[in-house]
């Protein structure tokens, strides 16, 4: 329920009376479905009789969730959304088909909380249900032999769940305070919930609008208590380990406008923005204005709850969502070898370029995959379970494929050797978890990924066939499937073809013999500048670590675009900062920041130069400067802090750890840092619990060994770990 709920009463007051009756007698229905019906005020005492507090005092964890008496609310009290659905009918209509709404009972997730559950026991859930089924954490349902009756599992994330939270904590895995759900807020604190009647709502809409909403619920941070994720002790018996951090993502990508170390420059984004686009309401909602209201269907990325339920509308605007632009894919060049002749010829862009290619030739192309228009990590959240990848395909010109590479096998499995963006999780005993048996992961193996505004570049090798005349057709698609066909099939029990959807494509054809560069299309608005082009391979190549080669890259941007050319400037200096060639990058900063001493990113890059140099009064004046506009951004903060210490500030050094704690409280540096310091001071307890935290965060250095044992035993998996790789393609059999 959002904050344009209609405060014409006149409007609603016809449909709503006639169901007002129906809708009491529903809430007494479901009231009656409470624990024993119990009276509220002896419901923790009846829950605690039998509850397993297995985890400490806490009933709620190894989760992060809470609420605001620190104790259970009757389930009865998480009212069915559909009675929310009588006036809020399209945003009900479009929440039932989300991911939200099935967040608990749809056959995926509940193949894989069964699994925990048997393995670990349902009081290990309490983890998942933090996130998937709120009611049934803090009603008390989490436990053995609970007598808890469970209404409210259709639901999921229902409607006065979400709209209940009071705050937020930054840890995910349920990060936030559940309130006491409330229909109506008094403007003297004063909850009312049984018996509230859609009259009295309507009647008192500003009660109701402090019940449902409030700034919160429109931050990211709202979003990232459940997206943003992490395995505690106590589920894996093992240590710390981060799954995914959205949020954070988010927070430090160019559309926060809270950091200036992104590569490009971008209006800003929230999770809201994003994901909750205003469409029509043809079901006249009352929060409806001007016929649309924001998006209640969260169209992200989840291809396979629609499908499983035959939801064309959701399905449809969630394949919308993924083809619109998200991505980008561009074959920028070709890599040529002669038969006999050395060196290889570099061709860049190869669309705007002149070159031979003749049958033998061995010809290596570059592919490139951007984030375009992402504020997070693509794929984002769990990479172990389902798939993106890139299709590559040389055919000739008769549509037959020559070589091929990520193509989906007649068995329904994706081709091994193809380009991905996946997480291999290992188990202790060194075997593949793709289960997402999360609670028994040791290490990952390999965390593929592409961060927003990033690029990558993926190296497609082959020779021409002497037998084909014409041309040679390329072709590069992104492509994304939920889930793998493993746990697809491992959760329904038979094979079943999932959605595969593209995300981004491109096409070069090349001839055998004189290829002509290719004029700029003015009438295509779809076509990348040459000099961003030029950009994301130099991104991809600095990601890739391939330094020399993203200067020379940056430096073709630079000349190419005035406008961009300082952010060139400055990603050819990081390079040359990452060769320890401090004397090069000084050069091109000082030019950067005399034209323009507001530069925050290169002031930051100055600031590091300086640090080297011993230079540090000036490199904290840069970093002071950087914080002056970004103060939000954790890595001047970690700077600054580092320099504090140096000086021997340590009240300056533990502000900008506490800083950026509060932004992110399982930040590993800000930990180690607090450590250190604390021992300075003599703070012996400070240090002790910021050392134990530090030591269940970081990585474990036994593990590398055991990803190592993996990789080795699976060669179709370890070449996606290498930073630079090339895929030898051969000849696709019967061509």
């Amino acid at each position: 329920m959002r904050e344009t709920v209609i405060s014409n009463r006149r409007k609603v007051t016809s449909v709503c009376v006639l169901t007002s009756l129906g809708l009491f007698a529903v809430t007494l229905c479901f009231g009656a479905l409470a624990v024993e019906n119990k009276p509220e005020n002896n419901y923790v005492q009846e829950i605690s009789k039998t509850y397993d507090f297995k985890f400490g005092p806490n009933p709620f964890s190894p989760g992060n969730a809470t609420t605001t008496t620190g104790t259970f609310i009757p389930g009865e009290m998480f009212v069915p959304s559909k009675r929310c659905g009588t006036c809020h009918t399209d945003a009900h209509a479009q929440w039932r088909q989300s991911a939200h709404g099935n967040a608990f009972r749809e056959p995926f997730y509940q193949k894989n909380v069964k699994d925990q559950q048997n393995q670990k026991g349902i009081e290990f859930t309490r983890h998942c249900e933090s996130c998937h089924n709120p009611a049934a954490l803090f009603a008390g349902a989490l436990t053995k032999n609970s007598h808890v009756k469970r209404p409210f599992d259709d639901d999921g994330v229902s409607c006065i769940a979400c709209h209940t939270i009071q705050s937020v904590n930054g840890r995910g895995i349920g990060g936030y305070v559940m309130g006491e759900p409330a229909f109506l807020v008094k403007e003297d604190g004063t909850r009312l919930l049984a018996g509230v009647t859609d009259q009295q709502i309507l009647d008192d809409i500003p009660s109701h609008r402090r019940a449902m909403m409030r700034p919160l619920l429109k931050t990211p941070e709202f979003c990232g208590a459940c997206h943003k994720s992490q395995v505690p002790r106590e589920l894996n018996d093992y240590k710390f380990l981060r799954a995914f951090m959205v949020a954070d993502e988010l927070q430090q990508s160019s559309f926060s406008k809270e950091s200036p170390h992104p590569f490009y420059v971008r209006d800003k984004e929230t999770c809201n923005s994003c994901h909750m686009k205003r469409e029509p309401a043809p079901l006249f909602d009352v929060s409806a204005k001007k016929g649309t209201l924001v998006s209640h269907r969260w169209a992200a990325a989840n291809t396979a709850i629609p499908t499983f339920y035959k939801w064309k509308d959701q399905l449809d605007a969630v394949t919308k969502f993924l083809e619109d632009d998200k991505l980008g894919v561009d074959i920028f060049a070709i890599r040529r070898k002669a038969r006999g002749v050395s060196p290889e010829e570099f061709i860049a862009p190869v669309n705007r370029s002149n070159f031979t290619i003749s049958g033998g030739d061995r010809i290596t192309a570059e592919v490139v995959i951007t984030n375009k228009n992402i504020g997070h990590s693509f794929p984002p959240e769990l990479r172990d379970f389902y798939e993106a990848y890139v299709e590559f395909i040389v055919s000739d010109d008769a549509g037959k494929a020559l070589y091929r590479s990520g193509f989906i096998k007649p068995d329904g499995y994706l081709d091994e050797s193809a380009h991905n963006y996946k997480t291999y999780l290992v188990k202790s005993d060194g075997s593949y978890n793709d289960k997402h048996h999360i609670w028994r992961t040791r290490v990952f193996a390999q965390n593929n990924q592409i961060n927003s505004g990033r690029s990558d570049v993926a190296r497609y090798q082959f020779n021409i066939p002497s037998d084909v005349n014409g041309a040679l057709h390329l072709t590069a698609r992104v492509r994304y499937r939920r889930f793998t066909r493993v746990f697809s099939d491992y959760t329904l029990g038979k094979s079943v073809d999932y959605p595969i959807v593209t995300m981004a494509t491109t096409e070069y054809v090349m001839k055998i013999g004189v290829n002509d560069a290719k004029a700029d299309d003015p009438n295509d608005k779809n076509a990348v500048p040459e000099w961003r082009r030029w950009n994301n391979y130099g991104i991809a190549l600095f990601d890739q670590r391939q330094y020399p080669l993203a200067i020379d890259a940056f430096a073709r941007a630079a000349e190419l675009d005035e406008k961009y050319r300082p952010m060139a400037l400055v990603n050819r200096a990081m390079a040359h900062i990452e060769l320890e060639q401090y004397d090069e990058a000084a050069t091109i900063l000082e030019t950067v920041v005399k034209s323009n001493p507001t530069n925050s990113r290169a002031l930051f890059q100055q600031a590091r130069i300086f640090i080297k140099r011993g230079q540090l009064d000036q490199a904290e004046t840069n970093i002071r400067q950087v914080l002056a506009a970004f103060p939000r951004d954790r890595i001047s903060l970690q700077q600054l802090g580092e320099l504090c210490k140096i000086k021997r500030d340590y009240k300056g050094a533990l502000e900008c750890y506490d800083k950026i704690l509060q932004i992110d409280p399982e930040d590993l540096g800000a930990h180690y840092n607090l450590m250190l310091v604390y021992r300075k001071l003599g703070r012996t307890d400070d240090a002790k619990r910021e050392a134990k935290i530090f030591a269940d965060l970081k990585d474990d250095p036994g593990a590398l060994s055991l990803a190592n044992q993996f990789l080795r035993k699976h060669p179709e998996m370890s070449n996606e770990s290498v930073y630079w790789h090339v895929h030898d393609l051969s000849r696709t059999p019967g061509e």
